[in-house]
């Protein structure tokens, strides 16, 4: 009888691990089939169009018709405000009026270092660099200093110590950079451009000057070299101890890179006094990306000017809706989660926005999951990535959460097995081995059945031929 029992114990042992097994294949194959991929995104998918990328914003910012419209009124004596999605200028106040552009001349100045020069590269501050008055980043005579630690000190604290010093290190002398600098404003179409120095230090507007519209050209480019935009997007940053001076702390000078809802990442100012200010800004916010040149402002209004050309862009620039606030977007696997799999909902819209005349069929996307995602997850927490894409050139990112909260699964969930699926296969193997044991009992019954049968049919016929036997003994007695 105890042998039945183990033969019986090891028959259901073998079972559940093949149902685990099984249950697991089932859940794999409805995975992968289950799986998000890259879709067209064409308009007559989805279609609204919309002044900003984020629905909650937009219902915000929502105003009259008339005042959407309306330009605003700002206090820089120039501007230009460019949008980089649709390759328009959507506004421009005096562009083509030469002004005195201060320190964003080191836009320029920094992007000939970056393309010049190794960025590991040790530069000896000279005298001249070391003596340039105004915004320092305190270098000294005969300081070994490193081409990014200049360009940070270039950017981030707008030291014309560090941008002479530049000039020096790719051209030789400052007066050769500045030839550099104006042959290649020249080339690319600064028609009303010229410079005097490299750092901007300069108040006279007839040796070095530029215009909104031709700054632009410098601004772009600038801005589109991935080192200059990081560094002129850099709120801090630490110059370690040279050999001339103690560790350094830099801070930026604009409060608009540290405010997140401003939506400037990256910008560089310029300075003369309280009212002659200018700034080359990078705008990049819910997919919509501008470059905002404003000069002959002042310290008070120059925030404030960024600030309404931006909202007006976001009011007037209009975009596509790829994604719904709290669209489903796709389904992430959650590893060891009571739940193997649960949808991801876009956590904000998702805006496309296209060139004049360009067709919606240009855009497409792609719900990019995070193949880490461990149980137990809480709902919100980001899952993923909605990609959005405008002729195959990635516009904008909105981040994929989970809409439900999934916690740590039982032990088959290591592999890759839900609680639910666990309980069905359980129940499953369940009914499979009653069955399996119900046969087993029903086929012993029948083969002791037909045993008993059997001997029965031996007795019977051991009785018969006894009683022949019996009858011929009789039958020769009576004769």
């Amino acid at each position: 009888m105890g042998g039945k029992r183990d033969l019986l114990k090891k028959i259901l042992v073998v079972l559940i691990i093949a149902g685990m097994v099984f249950a697991s294949l089932a859940t794999a194959v409805i995975y992968v089939y289950a799986e998000p991929e890259s879709s067209e995104a064409s308009a007559s998918g989805s279609g609204e169009e919309t002044g900003s990328g984020s629905d909650t914003e937009a219902e915000e910012e929502k105003t009259d018709e008339d005042d959407s419209a309306a330009r605003p009124e700002i206090i820089a004596g120039s501007a230009i405000v460019y949008c980089e999605n649709t390759g328009e200028i959507i506004y421009s106040k005096n562009e083509d009026s030469r002004m005195k552009p201060y320190s964003i001349t080191k836009l320029l100045t920094a992007l000939l270092a970056v393309q010049n020069l190794p960025m590991d590269q040790m530069v000896t501050v000279s005298a001249a660099a070391a003596g340039q008055g105004g915004s320092r980043m305190e270098l000294k005579e005969g300081e070994q200093i490193s081409v990014k630690d200049l360009l940070y000190g270039t950017l981030v604290v707008s030291g014309n110590d560090a941008a002479y010093a530049l000039a020096e290190a790719v051209s030789g002398s400052a007066a050769d950079f500045v030839k550099l600098m104006n042959k290649t404003a020249a080339n690319i179409g600064c028609e009303d451009t010229h410079f005097s120095n490299p750092s901007g230090l300069s108040n006279d507007i007839k040796k070095h000057y530029t215009t909104a519209d031709d700054f632009l050209k410098i601004a772009k480019l600038a801005f589109s070299d991935e080192t200059v935009r990081t560094i002129a997007g850099t709120e801090k940053y630490t110059v370690k101890a040279t050999n001339k001076s103690e560790e350094r702390k830099l801070e930026e000078h604009t409060e608009l890179i540290s405010k997140a809802s401003s939506g400037i990442v990256a910008a560089k100012t310029g300075f003369w006094d309280e009212a002659n200010c200018s700034i080359a800004a990078l705008y990049d916010k819910d997919g919509l990306r501008l470059i905002i040149i404003l000069m002959g402002d002042t310290m008070d209004e120059r925030t404030d000017d960024v600030l309404a050309l931006t909202k007006y862009a976001e009011r007037t620039i209009q975009g596509i809706t790829v994604v719904k606030n709290g669209e489903v977007a796709g389904n992430v696997r959650v590893h060891h989660g009571a739940k193997t799999k649960i949808e991801a909902f876009a956590a904000l819209g998702g805006v496309a926005y296209l060139p004049a005349g360009a067709s919606e069929s240009l855009i497409t996307t792609e719900a990019v999951m995070k193949d880490d995602v461990e149980a137990p997850v809480e709902k919100g927490d980001v899952v993923g990535t909605y990609r959005i894409y405008v002729a195959d050139e990635l516009v904008n990112e909105v981040d994929l959460i989970a809409g439900e909260d999934v916690k740590t699964g039982w032990l088959p969930s290591y592999l890759g097995i839900s609680n639910t699926t666990t309980a069905i296969g359980g129940a499953v193997i369940g009914v499979l081995l009653i069955l399996f044991i119900w046969i087993k009992v029903h086929n012993v019954r029948v083969r002791r059945a037909k045993k008993r049968l059997h001997r029965q049919m031996v007795m019977e016929m051991a009785m018969e031929e006894l009683r022949r036997e019996q009858e011929k003994k009789e039958r020769g007695w009576r004769y």
